[in-house]
């Protein structure tokens, strides 16, 4: 039998899960999408699972085809308790961003010092703070990627930076760890209340 359009659609939909503590001590998972598809487990990881089989058997299909379509929200917590979870997760997601920036720039760097203004692995590694042998790993990592060192940069992106440049240029009791932590914060406070508006739709 062929599957109708809207039978289709509930097979390749994504959910979102919301997940409380009981006055027993369980973990109640539940479907926003679907409130029929609901679950408990002593552990949030197990809650977790049972939900997945529970959505399983409510669409007929194998686990496997609907655990990365669920979304799990923050598990209902006390309010100070919750900012504060929000808070280390945006830090950790800004971390993990600002981490990965780093690495392309110090890449983008070393092929530039080389390739670029000719200098040797070991005066490049010297400017840079590293050891000649990373250089050496960036710079033939950046030769077989064959990609190009720069992508474009969004208008909005270069506004922020602009302006930011101009506050530390005509304010010097700034100094750039001070604005960058600042900036983190404020990155934080937006991360935090876009999961906000996401949970409360």
């Amino acid at each position: 039998m062929t599957k109708t359009q809207t039978e289709t659609e509930t097979e390749s939909a994504t959910y979102h899960a919301r997940l409380q503590l009981d006055s027993s001590g369980q973990w109640l998972a539940e479907l926003e999408e679907i409130p029929q598809v609901h679950t408990f487990g002593r552990t949030l990881g197990k809650a977790r699972e049972y939900l997945v089989d529970a959505l399983a058997l409510w669409l007929d299909v194998h686990a496997d085809c609907v655990k990365d379509r669920i979304t799990f929200r923050i598990p209902a917590l006390p309010e100070e308790t919750r900012d504060a979870v929000q808070e280390a997760l945006a830090a950790r997601e800004i971390s993990e961003a600002i981490g990965k920036l780093s690495a392309e720039a110090l890449s983008g760097a070393s092929v530039a010092l080389v390739e670029d203004a000719h200098l040797s692995m070991r005066d490049a590694a010297d400017i840079l703070g590293i050891s000649h042998q990373r250089v050496q790993q960036l710079v033939a990592a950046s030769r077989s990627a064959a990609t190009p060192r720069h992508g474009t940069v969004p208008q909005y992106v270069m506004d922020v930076a602009q302006s930011l440049e101009e506050h530390l240029t005509t304010d010097p009791d700034w100094d750039l760890s001070e604005m960058a932590s600042s900036v983190v914060r404020g990155l934080a406070a937006a991360w935090i209340t876009m999961h906000e508006t996401e949970s409360a739709q």
